[in-house]
């Protein structure tokens, strides 16, 4: 069976290039453009992995991390921050809300494979 993986950005681009991307490991992908539309699906749907972007319209990536926590079937799915921001908190913040890892955009296919691989293998 596929992995799972839900995409959440805001930014159409960066989702695109983010499917198109992972769509080579021969997973199942679901996304959303921002938390509310994320914790819908994540009530039907459990995914292997999430990717979330800090930044996001109505909420930001961290209260999503929170909120994700509070789903029964997302207590131990893996989350993978990402952002533009330069902000040297981020990390630590998304490290302390149980993310696995932060991505700064812009970052490279090969980079973001990485990551993933090493949550879905």
């Amino acid at each position: 069976m596929c992995p799972t993986i839900l995409v959440v950005d805001d930014e159409l681009i960066i989702q695109r290039l983010v499917m198109h991307t992972l769509r080579l490991l021969k997973v199942n992908l679901a996304s959303a453009m921002d938390g509310k539309t994320a914790l819908e699906i994540v009530q039907n749907t459990r995914p292997d992995l999430a990717l979330i972007d800090i930044n996001l319209p109505d909420m930001d990536g961290f209260t999503l991390m929170e909120s994700f926590k509070t789903v029964p079937n997302m207590a131990r799915v893996p989350m993978i921050a990402f952002t533009a921001r330069n902000d040297p908190d981020d990390e630590a913040r998304a490290l302390a809300l149980g993310a696995k890892g932060l991505l700064y955009k812009p970052f490279s296919t090969a980079e973001l494979r990485e990551i993933v691989q090493r949550f879905i293998a």
